[in-house]
């Protein structure tokens, strides 16, 4: 063996060290039929998307495929970014309805990763997903963050403490009874807190005075277990999302969160639509901190009181005519969101985008409704809700246009894996008798 050869042994054997040592690049590409990144960017056509560990880091028609890269073949379906569920309560195997004051609770403890529901979540294209409790309570507890995948509610987790639940939905008593009692509870917890900082304040001057031989106070760890998931929502750490049932409990609503200065996400219901110069004023008096959410019932029927002749009213586009941006959202199978019927089509975010063009909201902005602004609602806008450079490569790829009626979803990517495949489906493979093509 020549001197030569020997070095360049032990130059491989380092170069072979050195690489092992380094994390691998987890690399995958799309090809793009077409490509909606989102509002207010053009379409773009056969163009190669490159996802490094889960991030799309570069968009282009001339994008080399490196040899290493899982190609993901789309190029004959529409990509654009996967839907994002700001407020949902399905996937749970059981909700706490019973209950009125639950701030300690976690939706964690009731995830049922075998649930339908989040089969059906991946099927119509929702890859993020904000479960909280129902609406049947007064503070009803913990909300949070899931990918509709993952064997255990740990492996679905994004957020653990993405919201808490408050209604103002009267089911024990009247409106101003169940009101009376969620500021009951703020007291309960601010009197708690101010208790324990009056102790803190006499042991710090019994340790100035010698008197005692404990070496130190947490307030931290002293504050009951109980109430201090309702102290971080008073303390704007956790934002609450306040289920507003009506239009005569809206300004009940403002009433409240300026009273208690809460981060606040509206989740409006019913027909609050009829309270939109209200919502207007407030959102005027703070500007961008108005957050609106509304119910997969985007139509109503209004009955004039004297000629009964009934009227069709999409509370979206009524909202989008006094310029409010919101998002909007779908429904459990069972219908149990905001009192709406059973109907399977409001599980589909597309029968709700739908919905709202055909009734005069822009597309983009319905897409957006659904996509970019529930991600912002979540504080994850510069993550989920668009296909850009840097953000996640969650996306989903139809088989036609949106608004075509061949627009099924084909595959579904969170963070550049697949989680869902038509051609996979068994559900599919049932009902017609064999796997459609995937991409």
């Amino acid at each position: 063996m020549t001197t030569m050869t020997a070095k360049h042994i032990v130059f491989a054997g380092l170069t072979a060290l050195f690489a092992s040592a380094l994390p691998a690049q987890d690399l995958t590409v799309v090809k793009a039929g077409t490509l909606y990144q989102g509002r207010g960017k053009p379409l773009l056509k056969d163009v190669v998307i490159l996802i490094e560990n889960g991030k799309i880091k570069k968009i282009d028609k001339g994008t080399k495929i490196p040899w290493n890269a899982e190609v993901i073949d789309a190029s004959k379906s529409y990509v654009m970014p996967a839907w994002v569920l700001a407020h949902g309560s399905g996937g749970l195997d059981r909700e706490n309805e019973s209950i009125p004051v639950t701030p300690y609770l976690t939706i964690m403890d009731s995830v049922d990763p075998s649930s339908n529901y989040f089969e059906t979540a991946r099927r119509h294209g929702i890859a993020i997903l904000h479960i909280l409790p129902g609406n049947a309570t007064q503070v009803g507890g913990r909300g949070v963050l899931l990918k509709p995948s993952g064997r255990t509610p740990e492996d679905m987790a994004l957020v653990e403490k993405a919201g808490m639940k408050m209604s103002l939905q009267a089911t024990r008593g009247s409106r101003s009874q169940h009101l009376l009692q969620i500021e009951k509870a703020f007291k309960a917890a601010l009197d708690h807190r101010t208790e324990i900082l009056r102790q803190k304040a006499e042991w710090e001057e019994d340790k100035k005075n010698g008197a005692t031989t404990v070496e130190e106070f947490d307030v931290d760890k002293k504050i009951d277990k109980l109430k201090k998931p309702l102290l971080e929502m008073l303390d704007g750490k956790v934002p609450v999302y306040l289920y507003v049932p009506g239009a005569n409990d809206v300004a009940n609503a403002f009433s409240l969160i300026e009273k208690y200065k809460l981060k606040a996400v509206l989740v409006l219901g019913g027909d609050c639509y009829k309270a939109v110069d209200l919502v207007k004023r407030y959102g005027r008096r703070n500007p961008g901190k108005l957050r609106i959410i509304l119910g997969p019932k985007q139509e109503v029927v209004e009955k004039d009181p004297v000629t009964q002749e009934e009227t069709l009213v999409c509370p979206a586009k009524v909202f989008f005519d006094a310029g409010l941006p919101f998002a909007l959202s779908s429904t459990s199978s069972s219908g149990r969101w905001g009192g709406s019927s059973g109907n399977p089509a409001l599980t589909m975010p597309w029968y709700q985008v739908g919905t709202c063009v055909r009734h005069g909201v822009p597309e983009d902005i319905a897409i957006a409704a659904f996509t970019e602004i529930p991600a912002m609602f979540l504080n994850r806008a510069k993550r989920f809700g668009r296909l850009e450079v840097g953000m996640d490569a969650t996306m989903q790829s139809l088989a036609a246009a949106p608004m075509e009626p061949e627009s099924k979803v084909r595959m579904l990517l969170f963070e550049g894996q697949i989680i869902y495949d038509r051609s996979k489906d068994p559900r599919v493979k049932q009902l017609t008798g064999k796997p459609t093509q995937t991409r």
